[in-house]
């Protein structure tokens, strides 16, 4: 009874066993016309002769839609006439041929230009591969981070209406208005032209950002903060500014020393934001004992002028110009024993306006009477070369720089003509001999000039105010042809150019310098700058005692460590530099190298 029992067990115990083990008699791939049964059945684990295991057929399907072709796909099974035999039948729907590509949404980015990131990742007349989608979605996000916008793809999918058709729908965020506070002078018209964020278009947070930095490079303000508030609707948002004005007019009276200890009166006036609508005015006088009588100035300028970014800049002066005296302390030996000086009577006048994002326009006119004052009785080492001139400026720039002040990245190119009419009627002195200036005479200067500008990566969140450490380069080229009266010609020397020589300390027809500098900033008011030149000038007029000059490429070095500092007023330097002749100079100077 006992054997009995335990056979009728054993036997069972089969049956179930054998009942489980369902073999795959065959997979019928159905629904494809495009890709392979073979390509299909490849992904699957599941094969023709295996036990049957619903949940393998279950991840087969995950399998067949990571091939990326199908945008349906479902696995049955059907009885054979054996009920341990099964067929596996796979339904598939496979995804449509891209034969173009609709995109809407897009205003940053050129619909050619996004069309053809796609098309190299999903080719037209090729069927759809899903995994590309992810592909294309991170691809477009990189273009419009590149140009620093940020965007949304709300819709990434094959048309259903339009079959071959993927549509793609962008979500740009749009800025729909702009609140600004805290303005109680500057009027919120002349901040709009200076800002390129805009309400309505597209915002670019790095746009926003660099709009900051040039509202701060206007020196109007102390502090500026921002916010961005979300609203309802997607991708859309306010911008709300707050400002803190700093003082912008500034009065000057007092007694200074000039570079040759002579006492020089001075009384100044100067508004960079006048009545708020960020124009520039400025009132000079000044009296040095040396002679000459008063010097007076009356500037008037306008960055912003107007919605199109026209600027405006216009100066009628009557000053007397002390050549050979430079702006420094230091080595100085004037080639010129006797007294004289020059009296330059006349007005610049000089438009600008933007031709695109990066190139800029310029023409403008400057008209001078020149004379010669103080000449000492029978002296004969002075230059007298007096008369009238006037001079047509036509700039172009290509420029990429932010901010416009105090850059720390982007590059300036410009080439700039300026044909000249002049009139000498009467010379005398040093070089009484060039009597080829006399009547009228024309000549045209044309100069080249690049600056590159370099600064390390800062993380986003860091203040638009905070100060960076920069390397800066310049290099700048001139030439003239015609005759030119003296102090017309190209001059190299001094804190604008080769610093460690005097001022105007070589001259010519042509003009070489090139300027490395590297500006480290302790705070945000004060940097320290080492510098290094390297220049001159040749071709001209000949040398005046020790003044040699060279009448060929005679290039020297200057090199040297400064201080800047930002000042209501605006930057003053402060150059201790040295020359290759065993020389230096302390140099002054308002305003920055370049």
């Amino acid at each position: 009874m006992n054997r009995f029992c335990v056979l009728i067990s054993l036997l069972s115990i089969c049956a179930v066993t054998y009942s489980q083990n369902v073999i795959v008699k065959t997979i019928t791939v159905r629904g494809n016309k495009i890709i392979s049964s073979a390509a299909v059945m490849a992904a699957m684990v599941t094969r023709e002769g295996d036990v049957l295991r619903q949940e393998e057929l279950r991840n087969d399907e995950g399998r067949i839609l990571n091939i990326g072709f199908f945008k349906g796909v479902q696995i049955l099974t059907r009885p054979l006439v054996s009920e341990f035999e099964v067929e596996v039948v796979v339904d598939l729907v496979e995804n449509p041929i891209i034969i173009e590509v609709f995109i809407t949404g897009n205003t940053v980015v050129s619909t050619e230009r996004l069309t053809e990131i796609v098309t190299e990742i999903q080719e037209l007349g090729r069927i759809l591969n899903n995994r590309n989608l992810r592909l294309i979605r991170d691809a477009l996000e990189e273009e419009y981070f590149d140009r620093g916008y940020f965007m949304q793809i709300d819709r990434l999918e094959p048309d259903p209406l339009s079959e071959g058709t993927l549509r793609i729908a962008i979500l740009e965020p749009i800025v729909d208005d702009i609140r600004f506070i805290g303005l109680n002078r500057t009027k919120p018209s002349v901040i709009r032209r200076i800002m390129k964020t805009k309400p309505g278009v597209a915002f670019s947070e790095l746009q926003f950002r660099r709009d900051r930095e040039e509202l701060f490079a206007t020196y109007w303000f102390d502090n500026i903060t921002a916010r961005t508030i979300t609203k309802d609707e997607p991708a859309h948002y306010d911008l709300e500014m707050v400002f803190v004005e700093a003082r912008t007019g500034q009065f000057n009276a007092g007694v200074s020393l000039d570079p040759q200890s002579n006492l020089v009166g001075q009384i100044s006036f100067s508004e960079s934001n006048w009545r708020g609508m960020g124009q520039t005015v400025s009132v000079n006088l000044s009296q040095a004992t040396r002679g000459g009588g008063v010097s007076a100035e009356l500037g008037w300028g306008d960055r912003f002028f107007d919605t199109l970014g026209t600027s405006i800049n216009a100066r009628v002066y009557s000053r007397v110009v002390y050549h050979f005296t430079g702006n420094g302390i230091g080595g100085f030996n004037s080639p010129i024993g006797g007294q004289f000086n020059e009296r330059r009577t006349g007005g610049t006048f000089v438009v600008g306006r933007p031709l695109n994002d990066t190139i800029r326009a310029f023409i403008g006119v400057r008209a001078e009477n020149l004379l010669t004052l103080n000449v000492d009785p029978g002296a004969t080492n002075f230059i007298m070369q007096d008369g009238v001139i006037a001079v047509l400026q036509l700039g172009l720039d290509h420029n990429t720089r932010h901010p416009s002040v105090e850059s720390y990245e982007g590059h300036l190119a410009r080439i700039m003509l300026e044909p000249t009419y002049t009139n000498i009627n009467k010379i005398a002195g040093t070089f009484e001999g060039f009597t080829g200036i006399l009547g009228p005479n024309y000549f045209l200067r044309t100069t080249l000039e690049y600056r590159s500008f370099w600064s390390s990566p800062v993380p986003e969140d860091t203040p638009v105010d905070k100060p960076r450490s920069v390397v800066a380069f310049r290099i700048k080229y001139g030439v003239i042809s015609g005759d030119v009266p003296f102090f017309e010609q190209l001059f190299v020397g001094g804190s604008d150019s080769l610093r460690g020589y005097t001022n105007q300390r070589f001259w010519g027809k042509q003009s070489l310098l090139a300027t490395l500098e590297y500006r480290y900033p302790i705070q945000r008011s004060f940097s320290v700058v080492a510098f290094t030149d390297y220049g001159g000038a040749w071709g001209g007029y000949g040398g005046i005692d020790s003044f040699t000059q060279s009448s060929k490429m005679d290039l020297r070095l200057g090199y040297g460590l400064g201080v800047s500092f930002r000042t209501p007023i605006g930057p003053i330097r402060i150059d201790f530099a040295f020359n290759q002749d065993g020389g230096s100079r302390t140099h002054f100077t308002f305003g920055t190298s370049f």
